[in-house]
């Protein structure tokens, strides 16, 4: 079958779905489109297989069991986090676009990963505290989008390097506003999922400099970065990137002292 299309990440059901719900398979889909074919080195096919199964079980007990399977294989929590949960999420994308996979069972088995994600990270998931002399970052999703399992992790993955962070899913235009008048933060970081956001997000950000209190970089990442040329300009981001380490890096945040959270036990 030919490669996925870019307007394949924009598809729509023809039946009625929730769309806080339904978005996630439109996302998975769109990481499809922007990293076909591109998985991570060193991950085993056998977990990869189970999560993609317990994935589709409406059974929870079965994603619990493969979970600890996978932790008595030394396979840590984070890298289930980090690594096998957005795999098999971009297998599902893939499935959908061979034809292997109804929209709406990528829908439910995305929505059942981001669960899982949830539980797996929920030692960083309610640190949404100001830090004085720590980071303090603001992950956005525009508020007619709604992808969140790509900016969950993300949050997740910015608490363990230490940072304090406030997830702003889908939130009123009026709401981020005013967060933005009342509190400074270091960084702001805006993902977003389908290339046809580009624009309308760079109208946003444009709304935002003129609210901040105070100058803020900000930073845009998603899989619609890597699927047109023009992002930068379309966005008006003072940076793009999908890798946390170097947004940072291009902020000149790296070097901000932080501590990390101690790790759970098998974490």
């Amino acid at each position: 079958m030919p490669e996925a299309k870019v307007s394949k990440s924009s598809f729509k059901p023809s039946a009625p779905m929730d769309r806080s719900v339904g978005t996630l398979a439109s996302e998975a889909l769109s990481v499809l489109v922007a990293r076909r074919g591109a998985q991570a080195p060193g991950l085993s096919e056998k977990f990869l297989v189970a999560l993609y199964e317990s994935a589709g079980d409406r059974d929870p007990q079965v994603r619990n069991r493969t979970v600890r399977a996978m932790l008595a294989a030394r396979i840590s929590r984070l890298e289930i986090a980090d690594l096998y949960i957005p795999e098999v999420a971009r297998r599902m994308g893939e499935a959908w676009s061979d034809d292997g996979m109804s929209f709406a069972d990528v829908t439910i088995g995305v929505a059942r990963l981001q669960g899982l994600l949830r539980e797996l990270t929920e030692h960083w998931s309610a640190d949404a505290r100001m830090h004085d002399n720590g980071l303090n970052i603001v992950v956005l999703v525009l508020a007619d989008e709604h992808h969140t399992l790509g900016p969950m992790l993300l949050t997740s993955q910015l608490r363990r390097l230490g940072a304090s962070v406030r997830l702003m899913l889908g939130r009123p235009l009026t709401e981020v506003r005013s967060l933005l008048n009342d509190q400074n933060f270091d960084a702001i970081l805006v993902s977003v999922a389908h290339v046809e956001r580009l624009a309308p997000t760079g109208e946003l950000i444009r709304v935002l400099r003129n609210t901040m209190s105070q100058p803020t970089p900000i930073i845009v990442g998603g899989p619609a970065i890597d699927l047109d040329e023009d992002a930068m300009s379309l966005t008006h981001a003072d940076h793009l990137s999908n890798d946390i380490e170097e947004a940072l890096r291009l902020c000149g945040l790296m070097d901000v002292a932080v501590t990390p959270p101690p790790l759970k036990p098998g974490a």
